[in-house]
């Protein structure tokens, strides 16, 4: 008997993991070393550098943990360090933090997303979640209030949106994407978002220089940007938007940070090329559903993770020859995203732009000192104490007159922080405050001007939420206005500042 043996073809690739994880770190430090510059040029030396300290910390926190574990194993520390990656982790966990994240949550989430994340499946290539997105959801979860108040910057895009319900009709767009200078100078990133996710165009050409280098394939981030653009263009035609809110949905927040350096990761996501698109699509639809009907301003981190769980599913649905049954997982991939895409512009057709929600509310809640703007009613959150740190608001008071004991005070204070014009600056809100000196209480408040997008906040200006200020003092608490936190702090910190320049004779 005669046996022939013949070698099926093989694809030979001379990169290697090692090469691979290079070029991305390469990009990644590119995107940081723009939030350097971008902080330092906007806002201050003392930002740009805490960045850098930020980046430092998270990479040094890494090697400890990849260090301390490896050496309680009793392995080779610098051969594992080496084969680990985890500074790549650690720069993604920073660059999707807000440059107020205090340093200790940038610590903590670090470790655990390398050691709980990483390490305690096996190391770099046995994680089921993408280790970044785990350990960004430990900052979000449990460090919410974590934020250092003298790091602040304007609220951001994604933030701004979710108050207005992520629906901005065509009428409403040009006045919201004012505040930040345009959809041209967010898509340069000139504006304050998670540290690396703002300047879309640089991130676009790491994307291409990582395709380029086939270290990433280009059908992960082609199809789950495309497919954001796509269900947010089709939302946005069904409540008046046009293709500029699809333009900004895409982005605003971490859709294309997240396409190209989280939703491209090797490990967490499907094997063949039907699973990652169908992988795609899924991601993007979780992404636009989170964003309309979660808490979260921004979806994406939490559409990776919930996609990483269906990873060995899609794996297995897409299983098999990838020759022969090509038409069969072509069929799969249809289907899947249909059913994906239906889904989603369901949960669409239930989302209210600003000014539907507005129409909703009766003119007799509507507070004079707003100009007319209909104030939706204040539904009521956890206590602030009114001792709080309210530096980030930049509040301050002038003596409008004076009664005996009763000072009425002008004051201004920064608020939800939407630019008015390309040059950055801000309109701030302003009250008239009246405070018993006295009895170092509030009398009342009201609104004088309303600095911030209609709809942006308006719960925090209705006669209910202003009246829980009245018979307040230092000691006390408000209450937050949930979905206008922002505003509610700008008009508390006003409050604050009326009771100290009280107590203090001024």
């Amino acid at each position: 008997m005669k046996l022939t043996f013949n070698p099926s073809p093989n694809y030979r690739n001379e990169q290697s993991t090692v090469s691979i994880m290079k070029d991305v770190l390469l990009c990644l430090l590119a995107v940081d070393l723009y939030a350097v510059i971008y902080y330092c040029a906007a806002y201050g030396a003392q930002y740009g550098l805490r960045v850098v300290l930020m980046t430092l910390t998270a990479c040094v926190s890494a090697l400890l943990t990849d260090v301390i574990y490896y050496k309680v194993l009793k392995k080779d520390v610098i051969k594992e360090v080496k084969s680990s990656f985890s500074l790549i982790t650690a720069l993604i966990i920073v660059l999707i933090s807000r440059i107020s994240t205090a340093y200790y949550a940038i610590v903590v989430a670090t470790v655990i997303a390398i050691f709980f994340g990483k390490l305690v499946f096996g190391g770099f290539g046995q994680n089921i979640f993408n280790p970044a997105a785990f350990g960004a959801a430990i900052i979000m979860g449990n460090f919410a209030g974590s934020y250092s108040a003298d790091f602040a910057t304007s609220a951001t895009p994604t933030m701004a949106a979710k108050s207005l319900g992520w629906m901005i009709t065509s009428g409403e767009f040009s006045s919201f994407i004012s505040s930040y200078g345009g959809l041209g100078r967010m898509f340069l990133g000139q504006y304050a978002s998670t540290i690396g996710s703002p300047c879309a165009l640089l991130i676009l050409l790491c994307g291409a220089y990582l395709i380029w280098n086939r270290d990433i394939d280009w059908q992960t981030p082609v199809f789950y940007i495309g497919t954001v653009f796509v269900e947010a263009l089709i939302i946005g035609l069904m409540h008046g938007a046009g293709i500029e809110y699809a333009l900004f949905s895409v982005l605003a927040g971490g859709v294309i940070f997240g396409g190209v350096f989280m939703a491209t990761d090797p490990v967490t996501t499907p094997v063949s090329l039907p699973g990652r698109i169908l992988w795609a699509v899924g991601c993007a639809s979780l992404t636009l559903i989170i964003r309309d009907k979660s808490n979260l301003s921004d979806g994406v981190l939490f559409a990776i993770l919930l996609m990483n769980m269906l990873t060995p599913a899609i794996d297995k649905l897409f299983d098999g020859n990838q020759i022969k049954d090509a038409d069969k997982f072509k069929r799969n991939v249809l289907i899947g995203s249909a059913c994906s895409i239906a889904l989603t512009l369901l949960v669409g057709t239930s989302v209210k732009s600003a000014s539907e929600k507005a129409s909703a509310v009766s003119e007799s809640e509507t507070p004079a000192e707003t100009g007319g703007a209909p104030a939706a009613s204040a539904n009521f959150g956890e206590a602030l104490p009114m001792s709080y740190n309210f530096n980030a608001n930049k509040a301050s008071c002038e003596i409008d007159g004076t009664e005996g004991d009763v000072i009425r005070y002008s004051c201004k204070a920064k608020g939800f922080g939407l630019v008015t014009n390309a040059d950055g600056d801000y309109q701030m809100n302003e009250a008239m405050v009246v405070v018993n000196k006295a009895e170092g209480k509030v009398t009342s408040m009201n609104v004088i001007t309303f600095g911030e997008t209609g709809g942006v906040g308006d719960a925090a200006t209705s006669d209910e939420a202003l009246a829980q200020f009245e018979g307040k003092g230092l000691d006390d608490e408000v209450n937050l206005v949930t979905g206008a936190t922002f505003t509610t702090r700008s008009f508390a910190s006003m409050a604050q500042a009326a009771l100290k320049a009280a107590a203090e004779g001024e």
